[in-house]
């Protein structure tokens, strides 16, 4: 065959391919930081316990489930200062890593997620785009803004509901954005869409409701579902479930309760 066209086939081909990128952000998606609250952010420093249960194992169906996806941590933290504790948060606690950006600075960049995503977009050409971020620091805005710019990649986007209009959030979850509380409402979404299997939901069913029969309403340091701070006062249940199992009716109380 001849070596220009062989090249050109392998071209084509590496473009072609399928693709998956979740982009995910850490602090308050992921890891429980309370990142408006400049004390309770800064004991959260060196904490690579305290994470949302459950959340490492929807990355992780999702990975198993799809052979050539991608995981991109974009944080606004700086290189410098939170490189090692965010690259520890996600080894120990088993997350899927591609690759962690982060601002090359101690001064924070605004734009950096925007770029970092808009470049991943333009270069991996992906078939989906499954974003994951909080209500507490610009995820909102940044998600929206990548999805008008590249309307032809099919995304979706899900923002935990971290805080509260009410209280202290300034970018709550945008038209077309999905609002959770915990990894169960992210599963059954996921689900819905066909993108992970119905056999992924009940390990994660049973992770939270395990979990939330040891929380005592006052969590701040370990696994857990609710931090003590977490004001979820906009959160609306958007799921329709006929006859649901004992152990997502107790979730789904324990929700209406914490965030009413």
């Amino acid at each position: 065959m001849n070596k220009l066209l062989l090249i050109s086939i392998l071209l084509v081909a590496s473009f072609s391919e399928a693709k998956t990128l979740v982009i995910s952000d850490i602090d308050d998606t992921i890891k429980v930081s309370n990142i408006l609250s400049k004390s309770r952010s800064a004991g959260s420093f060196f904490d690579d316990d305290s994470r949302f249960v459950g959340m490492a194992e929807v990355y992780q169906a999702l990975q198993n489930q799809i052979p050539d996806i991608e995981f991109h941590y974009v944080s606004l933290a700086p290189k410098a200062l939170m490189q090692e504790q965010h690259s520890d948060f996600l080894t120990e606690n088993s997350f899927p890593v591609t690759k962690l950006h982060m601002n090359s600075g101690i001064k924070q960049d605004p734009e950096l997620k925007q770029k970092v995503i808009r470049a991943l977009l333009k270069y991996e050409h992906p078939d989906l785009v499954i974003y994951f971020g909080d209500n507490g620091q610009f995820d909102t805005i940044v998600y929206d803004q990548m999805t008008k710019e590249f309307p032809q990649i099919p995304s979706v986007s899900y923002i935990r509901e971290a805080y509260s209009r009410l209280g202290d959030s300034q970018y709550p979850t945008m038209p077309g954005q999905i609002g959770f509380v915990t990894s169960v409402e992210v599963t059954l979404d996921l689900i819905s869409k066909q993108i992970l299997p119905l056999s992924s939901y009940k390990n994660i069913q049973d992770i939270v409701y395990d979990r939330l029969l040891k929380d005592d309403g006052h969590e701040n340091f370990g696994p857990m579902v609710f931090p003590h701070w977490q004001d979820c006062r906009d959160f609306k249940w958007q799921w329709q479930i006929k006859n649901p199992p004992q152990k997502l009716t107790a979730i789904m109380n324990a929700i209406e309760q914490r965030c009413q």
